[in-house]
């Protein structure tokens, strides 16, 4: 697995939101890279900010980290979100430590420039999604991936996070109402933490088969029970709500999409968080 870990490493991102001024408070989070022009995908509980970010009437700022210790690289804004996923958690980012089943969490980021401005240097390092169906079984072997800030404090999360990489197997196949797998458990990593959430889970191939978004309660790593998104059933809810599966999406017009969403869904989802906010 030495060379997955390589290539699920490269691919991996760290999301860093921290406010100027406000009531929200700073968090960190994590994303992986699943195309060359710059796709990340990661939770809509972390994307939220980035969300947040793009209306000046948030004095938030939020930048893409790579490497270890984490440094600011990138700047992205929102691609994709599930509408139905802010309507249903909105209200929640008011909450220190709010729960979920992880039904709907996902959303794409998209890679637009450098932080210094520049141009981006060229293919960014990516990992391939599989949204195959019943691509990951009882027992597999996988390797999980992220950025967990939650026991490091917060000066540490800004300024001395790493990235942490774990091989486990799947342990428990899950659905939320279809009887399709939608998510799986692979026990208690050290990403059990806060700060992995978007993370990858890659099989022995190096192909991406699910996304970390939840944790279970308990006081260390080893109490938890880390479950992570299947591809299948991302793919599958992105176009459930969006009418596009997530290829169509990686191989469509990335900047036309992203200015689409801009201009007609994210002052939608916006209003609901100021609706939440200014109470």
């Amino acid at each position: 697995m030495e060379e997955v870990n390589a290539s699920t490493r490269a691919a991996l991102v760290n999301i860093l939101c921290a406010p100027r001024s406000g009531s929200l408070k700073p968090i960190s989070g994590s994303g992986v890279i699943v195309s060359p022009s710059g796709v990340i995908l990661t939770n809509a509980h972390v994307a939220q900010y980035v969300l947040l970010s793009q209306d000046p009437r948030f004095d938030l700022s939020c930048t893409i980290r790579v490497g270890a210790p984490a440094q600011p690289a990138l700047i992205a804004d929102v691609l994709f979100m599930p509408s139905v996923w802010v309507a249903e958690h909105a209200r929640d980012i008011t909450i220190d430590k709010p729960t979920g089943t992880g039904e709907h969490d996902y959303a794409l980021l998209r890679v637009v420039s450098t932080i210094s401005g520049t141009p981006l240097p060229g293919p960014l390092p990516y990992l391939e999604p599989d949204s195959r169906e019943a691509i990951g079984f009882l027992d597999d072997q996988v390797l999980a991936a992220g950025y967990p800030a939650e026991f490091v404090g917060g000066i540490a999360a800004q300024y001395g996070l790493y990235p942490v990489s774990s091989i486990s197997t799947i342990r428990e196949l899950l659905t939320f109402s279809s009887g399709s797998v939608d998510i799986f458990s692979i026990g208690g990593v050290v990403e059990a933490q806060g700060g992995s959430s978007g993370g990858p889970v890659v099989n022995v191939w190096g192909r991406l088969i699910g996304m970390i978004t939840t944790t279970s309660e308990g006081a260390t790593t080893a109490e938890r029970d880390l479950r992570a998104l299947t591809l299948s059933y991302i793919n599958t809810d992105i176009a459930a709500q969006s009418g596009k599966n997530l290829q169509t999406i990686l191989t469509g017009n990335i900047t036309e999409q992203a200015n689409d969403f801009r201009q007609n869904v994210a002052p939608v989802l916006i209003a609901k968080y100021v609706a939440v906010l200014s109470h």
